[in-house]
């Protein structure tokens, strides 16, 4: 083999490591990459669950699974309230044991992951039955926003800061039946709940 000829296959064997070594990099870069992005996608699905189980824990009066949507030093503003949600949750206990029904709907949720951290927006629809300082019952519609910043914990997300955005509450309107009358087997506001037979029932097997 001449010298050229050498030169020439040391050339093709150094060329085939390096081409392994960046196949190497290229396959853990997009092993790397994939993982991200199902780190995300689970993020985010942990992220909506909070948002829904926030409403949840309204209509079905739930004291401790409404706490459970935010750290302890967990800040909140929304309407004339500004401080912990902790706090928070005791003040909107305070209402929500006053009323016969409500329903809290979650819509238009869009995420944002950052590592550890995220930030979520999502539009509010709720529906109040109460009682009428004018006598009977009446019905109350709110809309509105939720922002909020989020952290991960341990592999827990739950909220670090909310500002609640009330855009809208409609005149409040007499109800054309009362709440008594409502048929049998509709949302209980406690632990008598069907929500929490059925998920009792499916824990179990």
């Amino acid at each position: 083999m001449t010298d050229n000829n050498r030169r020439v296959a040391l050339g093709a064997m150094i060329a085939a490591g390096m081409a392994g070594v960046a196949g190497t990099a290229s396959a853990k870069a997009q092993k790397s990459g994939q993982a991200r992005d199902i780190d995300r996608l689970l993020s985010h699905w942990a992220v909506q669950e909070v948002l829904i189980g926030y409403a949840r824990a309204n209509d079905l009066q739930d004291e401790a699974m409404l706490r459970d949507c935010f750290w302890p030093e967990s800040t909140h503003k929304h309407g004339r309230f500004e401080g912990k949600s902790q706090d928070f949750v005791g003040f909107a206990m305070k209402i929500l044991t006053t009323l016969h029904y409500c329903a809290h709907h979650i819509s238009n949720i869009s995420i944002q992951i950052e590592g550890d951290r995220a930030f979520s927006e999502c539009y509010y629809f709720a529906h109040h039955r109460r009682d009428a300082k004018t006598g009977g019952e009446e019905d109350a519609f709110m809309e509105g926003r939720y922002l909020d910043i989020l952290e991960r914990r341990d592999g827990v997300w739950k909220i670090i800061r909310r500002h609640g955005i009330s855009d809208y509450s409609s005149p409040a309107m007499p109800a054309a039946t009362p709440y008594a009358d409502w048929p049998a087997g509709h949302t209980v506001r406690s632990k008598d709940d069907a929500y929490y037979m059925m998920l009792k029932a499916f824990r179990e097997g």
